[in-house]
């Protein structure tokens, strides 16, 4: 074959994924091939490398060649509907094959494989009923055609009201089907019911389309429904007009979740499943709700349609309203909102039917029924515990999704976060009218496995861009300046974890193009968990970055944070006794066409540890000692606020030496962890002793009280300060720091050591000029000779009140402190 430059290979290994991703398979095959032909000729030569990509684009070729004769049961066709991002050179999580694998393991829930809707529907039990648990032990199932003779499927047309709970715990999915209902008779938009097939005429079987581990499935029943001994239906009813789609649309659901003894969820994750929209919580409790934004953003979307609500109390509620008492873990669904005189309505329905009786069924508008409530939205901020509002997807015409799945950790005793991260590339079009311009969504699924199971805690960090590592010629262009983006400040606080199934993150957009830095996190892992993450835009060109090469250097350490080394955030005095590393970062010796300095190293730190510690990484100039102060000018990367579970900074740095340090928000915070470092360019990492380690400790804790807060030499009374003797019995490294107890405004700190008989003479020690330094001031480590001599602690000002703690280090045991009188 006639000889191909590097360049020529990798073009031709990218028109064969862009190929696969266009469904080609058979041009895909063939270049995928003559890719592989490519680099074999060149690793013969002078790049003994090519041999890998070689074995990758062959890899490719197989796959694509198994992929099209035995991928069943998920068709071809199937996945030509839908939009994954194409295979790379580097990311084979990004495969056409692995999204489709991830579906495939994530058929299974409860028990039960709920195939893919395109899959064929023989292969699901219509007559495999869901568990009734202990909501009847009476009950018995029967088609309601013979119970209810009046009964239609949906030939009578529905109010929300007519949605009716019994026995059943399930308000979240009676609350969801009372919403849609409300919303079609406004919109004309068959929410809901047209996921049930047939909707139309009634049938022995029929098949619900839910949206469930990444993708719409099929789950099929027959047409029998729960009845107790008084053939009154134990589940959702429509009253007299015995329509019977709800109780079957509910009885689907129930399959899906392991039964009618259903757990319950909220209304947001309930009508993701049955109609797509997408769900978000927003929690009334919390510092960062913002009950003016948020009532801005529902009153322009609810009238038109574009979002649905339900409104859900905490376990705890048990307060009346306007002598209605609410329920505690209850739904109530929002079925308008209005103002009107200046004040800001909302209406509320509760589908637990009050009585038997209750007027409401026959004529609600003149019921006095306590089902219909009229609240004001501060009443709704102050008495409920989330809002639960699911928004069209239709909103957005830029999605892109990605299928992964998170590992379990196989270290022994080591709990810690699984991460994945991604790296989204934006594009953004000419402003619309969308009420979303501008704005990046992004939405974390965690599949299920088993909904009975509610230790599993997920989490999403949303960050701007950073640094792609790899080769830096190859990425070159890929770099782009820090995005100009903002968390929205009215949405759930960012990589707070959750046992919820869906987390929500809404990011604002400012600039024409960049790039959003992804990281999907899960905690409590017992065996591999499906996710998937779907980006949403209105405006906004969305793709997945899929040539992110992988690091040429990487390195991890495991640590433990203890009740000796965890000093909490900067904002202690203790922050000095974090875990901190020497890293020593070498200049990248391979060639490049600049004419000018060699590039930095594109450096990524991550850390991990379990979901109740929220980490910071943060990286300073120095020559790799210990950090005792952080000072803005000396930080060259960090990785922002704490966050649970991980933390993670990516930066160009320079060639030399760096000091990281890891710390938790709080010094209680302890338990363990792993710090991973990944380079372009070699690098050395060293944990840092800590101050005064391999030495003996003696802590004292003293004052400047109304007798010796004298002040330093400029006030002329230095000798009444806190005199401390100190008799070192032979020679021995020494040292010693000052910090306040608590912090005193405006105290600035000296700490010096004289000579015995006198504290007037010539101080052979010294912390150095007064400092206000939050960890105090200290003597560094040095060689003293046998003898006695004072320790004074001081401050520049006098009338200073203060506690204050010595922390005095020295290799000799026998070393005596003592309070001179």
């Amino acid at each position: 074959m006639t000889s191909k430059t590097i360049g020529e290979a990798e073009n031709i290994y990218t028109r064969a994924a862009k190929y696969e991703i266009d469904n080609d398979w058979n041009n895909a095959f063939k270049l995928y091939l003559e890719a592989a032909e490519a680099f074999l000729h060149l690793s013969r030569t002078s790049h003994p490398a090519c041999k890998i990509n070689a074995a990758k684009a062959l890899e490719r070729a197989e796959k694509i060649k198994q992929y099209k004769r035995d991928l069943a049961p998920i068709s071809i066709d199937h996945f030509s509907q839908r939009k994954f991002p194409p295979c790379s050179h580097y990311s084979s999580d990004l495969s056409t094959d692995h999204q489709c694998s991830v579906l495939k393991k994530s058929s299974l829930i409860n028990g039960n494989r709920i195939p893919l809707w395109t899959s064929p529907s023989t292969s699901h039990d219509p007559h495999a009923q869901p568990s009734l648990g202990s909501v009847s032990p009476s009950s018995v199932w029967k088609s309601p055609n013979d119970i209810i003779p009046t009964s239609s499927l949906a030939s009578l047309p529905l109010l929300p009201h007519d949605i009716i709970q019994n026995i059943v715990n399930d308000c979240s999915v009676c609350a969801s089907i009372a919403v849609c209902i409300q919303h079609h008779l406004r919109f004309k938009s068959n929410l809901l019911l047209s996921s049930l097939y047939p909707s139309d005429a009634p049938s022995t079987t029929y098949e619900l389309k839910v949206l469930v581990n990444g993708d719409f499935r099929r789950i099929v029943i027959d047409d029998r429904l729960p009845f107790d001994q008084h053939d009154k239906l134990l589940g959702i009813s429509t009253g007299p007009k015995n329509q019977l789609w709800p109780s079957f649309v509910e009885k689907a659901y129930m399959k899906l979740m392991g039964g009618y003894d259903f757990l319950g969820s909220n209304s947001a994750i309930d009508l993701h499943v049955l109609t797509g929209w997408i769900p978000e919580h927003v929690d009334l409790k919390s510092a960062s709700f913002e009950r003016e934004r948020t009532w801005s953003r529902i009153m322009t979307a609810f009238p038109k349609g574009d979002c649905v609500m339900t409104v859900g109390t905490d376990d705890k509620t048990a307060l009346k309203i306007h002598g209605v008492k609410l329920l505690p873990s209850h739904d109530y669904a929002v079925t308008g909102i209005r103002e009107s005189n200046n004040e800001r309505w909302v209406t509320l329905l509760d589908s637990r039917l009050c009585s038997p009786l209750c007027e409401c069924l026959a004529d609600p508008s003149t019921s006095t029924c306590p089902r219909v409530l009229d609240l004001r939205w501060d009443d709704i901020c102050a008495t409920f515990e989330g809002l639960y509002i699911s928004w069209n997807p239709t909103l957005f015409k830029h999605t892109t999704t990605f299928h992964g799945t998170w590992q379990p950790e196989n270290s022994e005793d080591l709990p810690r976060v699984s991460t994945h991260h991604l790296r989204l590339d934006y594009k953004q079009h000419a402003t619309g009218t969308s009420t979303c311009e501008g704005e990046v969504w992004v939405l974390l699924t965690r599949h299920l496995r088993d909904t009975r199971r509610t230790n599993e805690y997920i989490a999403l960090n949303v960050q701007e861009d950073d640094t792609v590592l790899g080769d830096p010629e190859h990425v070159a262009l890929k770099v782009s300046p820090p995005a100009s983006f903002r968390p929205l400040s009215d949405n759930p606080a960012q990589s707070n974890y959750t046992n919820s199934t869906h987390v929500l993150s809404r990011t604002r957009i400012d600039q024409s193009s960049g790039s959003l830095s992804l990281l999907a996190c899960c905690d409590g892992l017992q065996e591999e968990v499906g996710f998937t993450v779907t980006a949403y835009s209105s405006s906004i060109a969305l793709s997945w970055d899929t040539e992110i090469p992988p690091p040429r250097y990487t390195h991890k350490i495991d640590g433990t944070l203890t009740s000796k080394n965890a000093g909490g955030n900067c904002t202690h005095p203790t922050y000095m006794l974090n875990p901190q590393y020497h890293l020593r970062v070498s200049a990248d010796d391979r060639p490049t066409h600049a004419a000018s300095t060699k590039p930095k190293a594109q450096v990524t730190l991550t850390a991990h540890s379990a979901r109740d510690i929220s980490l910071n990484i943060t990286a300073v100039w120095s020559q790799g000692e210990r950090i005792a102060e952080l000072t803005q000018k000396e930080v060259v990367a960090h990785s922002g606020p704490y966050t649970y579970g991980h933390a993670r900074v990516a930066a160009h740095l320079a060639a030399g030496d760096y000091t990281v340090v890891l710390s938790a928000f709080e010094p209680d915070q302890t338990g363990k962890f792993t710090l991973k470092v990944e380079s372009t360019t070699r690098f050395e990492l060293k944990s840092v002793r800590q101050e005064g380690a391999g030495m003996y400790v003696k802590t004292i804790r003293g004052e400047w009280n109304s007798m010796t807060a004298v002040g330093g030499p400029r006030q002329k009374r230095y000798q009444h300060n806190p005199i401390y003797e100190v008799t070192i019995p032979s020679a021995s490294e020494f040292g010693a720091r000052l910090q306040l107890i608590d912090r005193a405004h405006g105290a600035s700190t000296n700490l010096s050591l004289f000579p015995s008989p006198s504290v007037n003479s010539q101080c052979i020690a010294s912390s150095g000029p007064y400092s206000d330094a939050l960890s105090g001031v200290d003597i560094p480590r040095r060689l003293i000779a046998a003898g006695t001599y004072y320790l004074v602690p001081s401050t520049y000002h006098a009338d200073v009140l203060a506690q204050f703690r010595l922390i005095i280090y020295s290799t000799n045991s026998g070393i005596a402190v003592t309070l001179q009188s």
